[in-house]
């Protein structure tokens, strides 16, 4: 009788066991397939900040060419008279490349993660790195469309007007030059932390 007691319980602890310990194997694959792909959504992140800051060495240095033409061209009375005449000298003399930016810092990875359940999974100097860079770069290209709804209004250069609308026009580039500095400030602390290649 004790010998079948016996029995029983060793049956009895071998199947906790064995329940205890698939249950175990089964979270630690799961929890395993979550953090691969939580791996996965990062380096899709990775690879948009890499994109990104491609185009912020592309276009920052020429931005900052815009703010210091308008600079040196602020008071030049003849400059202001051709503007007057053909808004095409604003072209010739200061957007050399004939406009602002080619393309802008994309953010459709960021923006997945984000209200994805898979961040949790992400280190946190990572993701306030990411927060960093993502929210300066929202904001550095934010006086964009004033500056062409600025452009493209009818009295950009009226000459009643040009010279306050050029001197706005430099104020928007300067802060979005100011802007990209700062972006690569986060995008150069991120190389690092993101183990970003170095360009």
């Amino acid at each position: 009788m004790e010998q079948s007691i016996l029995n029983s319980i060793k049956q009895l602890l071998l199947i906790v066991f064995s329940v205890v310990l698939g249950l175990f194997l089964s979270e630690r694959i799961e929890e395993g397939k979550k953090e691969r792909e939580a791996a996965l959504l990062l380096s899709k992140i990775k690879a948009e900040v890499a994109v990104n800051r491609q185009l912020l060495q592309e276009w920052a240095p020429y931005h900052g060419e815009i703010v210091q033409r308008l600079d040196s061209l602020n008071n030049d009375q003849q400059f202001i008279t051709s503007f007057i005449e053909s808004e095409s000298a604003l072209f010739e003399q200061v957007l050399t490349r004939g406009n602002l930016m080619g393309d802008t810092p994309s953010d459709d990875a960021w923006d997945i993660a984000k209200s994805h359940p898979l961040i949790v999974y992400f280190d946190y100097d990572k993701l306030l790195i990411l927060s960093k860079i993502y929210k300066q770069q929202a904001g550095t290209y934010k006086p964009v469309p004033k500056m062409i709804e600025l452009f493209l209004s009818a009295d950009f250069n009226a000459e009643s007007q040009a010279a306050s609308n050029l001197q706005t026009f430099k104020n928007q580039m300067r802060e979005i030059y100011s802007r990209e500095m700062q972006l690569m400030h986060y995008m150069k602390k991120a190389e690092t932390i993101l183990e970003l290649e170095e360009h």
